[in-house]
């Protein structure tokens, strides 16, 4: 429904403030938008809906999206992907024959490491973004919107959603086929990040002192992630709930040395270290983190 909570449907919501687009971005738009938090669910969205069409989207979401990264950052993001699979693994109770399906693969590295546990893997984005080795293994991929998929109802174990569902503006239409297409007992993996974390707030400070108090700390929807919706434990519980999922496991994490993961010649490294890396270590602390990581199953 238009200019409602994409969660809760309520249209009692309170500003937070503007987002600055980045030069991508600008042309494409023809109207001011604001964020809110709903005060019903706690959610935070854009104001109003926003109008793009797929070629734009398309446009946005270009090879360009992924920034170059160190060594470090893959051989962390191979021991990070492991050890949530094997989560799942237990979770499944040690199934034999496994399904998967990766939706929004990126750059291929949940595919790969499904691939190699001898899993029978799917995936799907809305732009071919993944790497070369993904590429020649031969695994199933679909390259289109989710919601316009045809795949059978009960027919994946696992479905994994890394930092996916705070991109689109629909997160309860997507989660709720994701349960239709999960086994019985399956599980989805659900990562997104945490808007009420301790950096956000710490970033709403440097934008008052830098004399932009009317700036948004919650999502970027017109610069990069570009992000439309976003959650806290309250906002994402009540969206897990209200389309028939039973969470098993819920954990606010975050990424820790993620300086390591730029070239140090890049200003991403020097901003990292400086400010991400204490304030990361203070959120785990506060239990204000930077993201969630959620198990579900269905009811």
């Amino acid at each position: 429904m238009k200019n409602r909570c994409p969660v809760c449907e309520s249209e009692d919501h309170k500003r937070i403030g503007i987002s600055e687009p980045d030069q991508i971005v600008k042309k494409f738009l023809a109207e001011d938008y604001e964020i809110v938090m709903c005060n019903s669910c706690s959610c935070y969205y854009v104001f109003p809906d926003i109008s793009f069409d797929k070629r734009t989207w398309n446009q946005i979401y270009s090879s360009e999206y992924f920034p170059q990264k160190t060594r470090w950052y893959y051989k962390n993001r191979t021991k990070q992907l492991k050890s949530r699979f094997n989560k799942i693994f237990l979770l499944l109770g040690s199934k034999s024959a496994i399904t998967l399906l990766d939706v929004g693969s990126g750059e291929g590295f949940a595919l790969l490491e499904s691939f190699e546990r001898g899993w029978e893997t799917s995936g799907i984005d809305i732009v071919d973004n993944r790497n070369d080795i993904a590429k020649k293994r031969g695994i199933k991929f679909l390259e289109g919107y989710f919601m316009e998929s045809n795949f059978s109802a009960d027919s994946f174990d696992i479905i994994y959603v890394d930092s996916v569902l705070e991109h689109v503006v629909n997160p309860k239409e997507y989660l709720t086929k994701m349960l239709n297409l999960l086994t019985p007992n399956g599980i989805i993996y659900l990562g997104v990040p945490n808007e009420d974390s301790l950096f956000n707030s710490f970033k709403k400070m440097i934008y008052t002192l830098l004399r932009k108090p009317n700036v948004s700390a919650q999502l970027k929807p017109f610069r990069s992630p570009y992000h439309v919706v976003g959650f806290n434990k309250k906002s994402l519980t009540y969206l897990i709930r209200s389309v028939g999922g039973e969470i098993v496991r819920m954990e606010n994490t975050g990424r820790k040395f993620e300086f390591l993961g730029s070239p140090p010649t890049s200003l991403n490294f020097w901003v990292d270290l400086l400010f991400l890396f204490p304030i990361e270590y203070l959120g785990k602390l506060l239990a204000k983190d930077l993201y969630y990581e959620v198990y579900l199953t269905k009811k």
